[in-house]
Formats: structure tokens, sequence, C-alpha cells
């Protein structure tokens, strides 16, 4: 009888979606930041030279450091959380300096430029709007006096 019945605690219905155990996967600009860095995998498969291979390599590392930051933030408090969004400006801002590497160095066409450009902007958008969205949310909460 016992076993039966932890049996239906653990048993989760096969029609029932499971909620998101990580915090962080509830976030859209998560979702996004993975997207990103989806996409700057793919331009691995044109690199030619040794320096666009470096280029790509610190792409990478730049674009995991944008989900890496959102991840460990929002495991955290608001403060700290927005300490790890604005850590993750950061590195949307070395992005966008390795975009214009990877164009002078024909990695990218103009096109592409423009397109992880504008990806980069809404990855900035985002996070700026969650920050305020905090900082409006404790300024309702914690009013100066």
């Amino acid at each position: 009888m016992w076993c039966l019945f932890l049996n239906c605690l653990i048993m989760i219905p096969e029609n029932t979606k499971p909620t998101n155990f990580f915090k962080f996967e509830g976030l859209r600009i998560y979702h996004k930041s993975v997207d990103f860095i989806n996409a700057i995998l793919s331009l691995s498969n044109t690199v030619q030279t040794n320096a666009q291979k470096i280029i790509i390599d610190q792409f990478l590392t730049e674009a995991g450091h944008i989900s890496a930051n959102i991840i460990e933030g929002a495991g955290r408090s608001k403060t700290e959380f927005i300490e790890y969004l604005q850590k993750a400006k950061s590195n949307i801002g070395k992005c966008v300096m390795l975009c214009a590497l990877a164009s002078k160095q024909s990695l990218i066409d103009d096109t592409q430029e423009t397109d992880i450009r504008n990806e980069l902007m809404e990855l900035t958008k985002m996070i700026g709007a969650l920050i305020i969205s905090f900082q409006k949310h404790d300024s309702v909460n914690n009013p100066e006096v």
C-alpha cells in the first residue's frame, strides 16, 4: 500500500508537460541567448583560416558567458541578479566587437553582420528591460523616505 502511494507521488502523467525545474528556463532572455549561441555555432562551418577559428572560438565563449551570467544570476537575490545581467550586457558588447572583427576577416557577410548586430541589440534591450523591471519593483516596494 505504501509503495503504491509513493508510486503515485513520483509518477508524472504522460499527458502533462513537466514544469521548469530550473528558474532560468522560464526566462525568454535565457532561450534567446541560447539561440544566439546556436547561430554563432553555425558559423564554425565556414571557418577557413586559423584567425577565423580564433574569432569563432572567442565569439562562442562570449556568447556562452551571456547565457551563463543569466543562469547564475537567476538563482540569486534581485540585486545580485541585476549584477549578473550587467555582466551579460558586457559580454554582449564583446560580441559586438567580435562581430565587427568577423566581418573584417570575411567570416560573415554584410547581411549576417546586420542580423547578428540586431540579435545583440534585442538581447541588450531585453536585459535592460529586465533590470528596469527589478528596479521599478524595488522602488515601489521600498520608497525612499
